[in-house]
């Protein structure tokens, strides 16, 4: 029986590959296990790119006026996705994705009232896709 951490990471795919496919991407799952989760054709270029996915965590311990957004840079052993092995990253918050180019950082954050201008947004809608 899959625990709930691998239910929880086989959801957050699921929704970053139907946000990528209603932003018009072509998407697959590599057969072997990679450093990615996802490979997907980016619909302006043509050009195949890598996804590492990860479930966005809310914290409000930073201190200021409100909370931050944080997705995990890291695999289970401590060393973080490097650009050329991953190209985005890919933090899902329930059916809401933010595309995040991979700078090799342990971390990467945004405010939570700042999330929609950092990070690149993707909705599982198409209509919400189109207008994004």
């Amino acid at each position: 029986m899959a625990s709930n951490t691998n239910k929880r990471g086989t959801h957050a795919e699921l929704v970053a590959m139907t946000a990528l496919l209603a932003a018009g991407y072509e998407v697959a799952e590599p057969v072997a296990a990679e450093t990615y989760d996802l490979v997907a054709k980016e619909p302006g270029t043509g050009e195949w790119r890598t996804f590492q996915v990860k479930t966005l965590r809310y914290r409000d311990d930073k201190g200021g006026a409100g909370g931050y957004y944080v997705l995990n840079g890291t695999r289970n052993n401590g060393e973080t996705y490097e650009p050329g092995a991953v190209d985005y990253m890919i933090g899902v918050l329930g059916n809401v994705c933010y595309l995040v180019e991979c700078t090799g950082q342990s971390e990467y954050w945004a405010a939570a009232d700042a999330i929609d201008g950092k990070w690149r947004k993707l909705t599982v809608s198409m209509n919400e896709a189109e207008a994004v």
